[in-house]
């Protein structure tokens, strides 16, 4: 039998191969054909809250029919480079007959127009596709596409102050421009041109008096704030419109136009103040207040204790700013001089974003609650090195102990923060208070009443608040007589090698951790600044009402201090091993089942009015809980005839 010649052979195999690797990214590409009929997308302009539809005839129907829609083209912002190339898919879209539809909730807001305060008017250009899986098994699915799609998303209006920014920011762009722009907007939508000024790039340009500005950059212009340049192009386009005329598209010079850099300044200004005006004028304060009526609580239930007036914890105070700063031979001078700023400053820190009320807030983050969380991470980093820094016998071992138990306590800690962002599906601590409150309806069901509350939601998050407060005592170095820094054979880990203005640092690290964390407890799981009976919107308007709500802010928060205070002097001490199996045997597990719980609880999607009535009967039990409690206690100090003195002020 003849043989083929190798040559052959060989372009025989590499014909054999392209075909099957030619096959094979056929495969791969999109095989959905276009058999959905999809025609347009309404409404053009969508704002928070709105539902987005795609119209066609004879879609695909069903029992829970859902569609996935896919967003391709750019995302133009004024004041920003435009982003190409964009995907944005978004599953279980819901499908009718004619449409299909679904709402531009916080998910969206945040692919589209960016999240929190940073979120802009965004418009989108580009196509619109709609996939449907077929019904049967191994079937195609199929498709259909809207193109030259134009969209304006309009997210939620940001904080007052930071819309009065942008619009400034506006202003100076049309003033550059040489544009007089009238404060009546048109009916349908732009900036009308009052007068040109000779000589400036619109006048270069051809635009006259009575042209409205319908796009600028790509953005379809809905105020001020979207005719900011974004410096990507010199020659951006510029769309007007005169009457009912045409749409005339033009280019317009901003070459020389340069940013407003001075509200970047002034905002850093303002945000340093404020940090400098909280630690001056209230957690200093603070920590001398809380140490002296922890004082006067031991005072009283201890016996033999002496009471004590403020002049001493003034004379304290005084005293150990004058005390001699002194640094044992043989340490690492370095770690041991910088460890005590580098803890008051990460604890000092947390408070930038601490929302005392609605706009009593230096920063807004988006991620607030994780921000405070890595922080407090820093009195870890401080225990350790200070222990390690002193190269004292014992105060690496207890810098070890502290870091070990509070490390320990961090998980049910951070387990319970993680369930209540599950819930809310936000990092952003207003959005969470906001959640803790009712909007409409009876004076009962508006503002932050305690069955709004997180801690009485259910009988899962009252557990979860139960296991924060107990982490608290522990992350906070105030439990059961303090065990890291306890009296006792044991030196601390900072107190050998530590003194003077070093060692009141660390004090008032000690007790800001305190402040913090009853502060995010009571954000997040009291209501925050929520006023009963009153709705957001309306606390939003009267400068009276945001104080109320501070000032309930900071009742929620000096209560849950004064009770870890008395936490301290009440319950008896514990050795650091009971300590940690407590955690690890029994607050752990708690924590996973109680997420396992919530997971389960926020897919159920419960009914809002069977969540108010479970609400209401967890508050009522807690509430007989705390009574009969408190007719315990009483009935047994009565038996025991012992006179105590309950009241640390009297």
């Amino acid at each position: 039998m003849r043989q083929a010649p190798p040559r052959r052979a060989a372009l025989s195999l590499l014909t054999l191969c392209l075909i099957t690797l030619l096959g094979a990214l056929g495969c791969a590409g999109d095989l959905a054909p276009d058999l959905l009929n999809v025609v347009d997308v309404v409404p053009r302009i969508v704002d928070a809250g709105d539902r987005l539809e795609i119209l066609g005839n004879n879609l695909p129907t069903g029992e829970k029919r859902e569609a996935v829609v896919v967003f391709e083209g750019e995302l133009r912002r004024a004041g920003q480079p435009p982003l190409t190339r964009q995907r944005i898919e978004i599953d279980r879209a819901q499908m009718t007959g004619d449409r299909v539809s679904l709402r531009f909730n916080e998910s969206l807001q945040g692919q589209f127009c960016g999240q929190g305060d940073e979120a802009i008017h965004t418009t989108f250009r580009g196509k619109v596709t709609v996939r449907v899986a077929s019904v049967g098994r191994g079937a195609l699915e199929v498709k259909g596409t809207v193109e030259g799609v134009e969209i304006d998303f309009v997210p939620p209006t940001p904080r007052r102050a930071i819309i009065d920014a942008r619009n400034r920011e506006g202003s100076r762009a049309l003033e550059y421009l040489g544009i007089a722009a009238s404060n009546d907007t048109p009916p349908a939508g732009g900036l009308l041109i009052n007068a040109v000024r000779p000589g400036s790039p619109a006048n270069d340009t051809g635009l006259v008096a009575g042209d409205v500005i319908v796009a600028f950059e790509g953005v379809r212009v809905l105020s001020l704030a979207d005719v900011i340049p974004s410096g990507h192009e010199r020659t951006p386009e510029i769309v007007t419109q005169q009457g009912n005329g045409p749409l005339l598209k033009r280019t317009i010079s901003v070459e020389a136009f340069k940013p407003s850099g001075s509200s970047d300044l002034l905002g850093a200004g303002i945000l340093l103040g404020t940090a400098a005006g909280i630690i001056l004028f209230f957690l200093l304060p603070t920590a001398r207040i809380l140490a002296w009526f922890e004082r006067r609580v031991a005072s009283r239930l201890r016996s033999g204790g002496r009471t004590l007036s403020p002049s001493d914890v003034i004379a304290d105070a005084v005293r150990a700013l004058l005390k001699e700063d002194r640094t044992p031979r043989e340490r690492d001078r370095t770690k041991l001089r910088l460890t005590p700023y580098l803890v008051f400053i990460g604890v000092s820190a947390t408070f930038v974003v601490m929302p005392f009320g609605q706009y009593l807030v230096a920063t807004d983050l988006d991620i607030g609650v994780l921000f405070v969380i890595a922080l407090t991470a820093l009195l870890m980093i401080g225990l350790l090195t200070g222990g390690g820094a002193s190269h004292a016998r014992w105060s690496p071992l207890a810098g070890l102990r502290s870091v070990g138990q509070i490390l320990s306590y961090q998980l049910p800690a951070i387990v319970a923060v993680c369930c209540v962002i599950m819930m809310t599906g936000s990092l952003r601590v207003a959005d969470i208070i906001g959640v803790q409150g009712g909007t409409a309806g009876t004076p009962f069901e508006v503002g932050g009443w305690p069955w709004f509350w997180f801690v009485f939601r259910s009988p899962v998050t009252f557990l979860l608040f139960t296991l924060y407060i107990v982490a608290t005592l522990a992350e906070g170095s105030r439990p059961h007589a303090s065990v890291p820094e306890a009296e006792g054979p044991t030196p601390g880990a900072t107190s050998p090698a530590h003194s003077g203005l070093r060692q009141t640092l660390f004090f008032f690290a000690e007790w800001a951790n305190v402040l913090v964390m009853c502060g995010v407890a009571s954000a997040l799981f009291l209501g925050g600044w929520q006023i009963p009976g009153v709705s957001a919107a309306i606390v939003e308007t009267r400068p009276g009402l945001q104080a109320l709500g501070a000032l309930l802010f900071l009742v929620k928060s000096w209560t849950l201090i004064l009770g870890v205070v008395w936490l301290r002097w009440v319950l008896p001490r514990v050795r650091l091993d009971q300590m940690t199996s407590l955690c690890w045997r029994w607050l752990v597990p708690l924590a996973l089942t109680a997420a396992l719980l919530t997971g389960l609880w926020t897919v159920a999607q419960v009914p809002q009015a069977t969540q108010l009535v479970i609400s209401v009967v967890t508050f009522a039990l807690s509430f007989l809980l705390l009574a009969h409690f408190t007719h315990r206690v009483r009935e047994t100090l009565r038996s025991t005839r012992t006179q105590l003195h309950l009241n640390p002020f009297l």
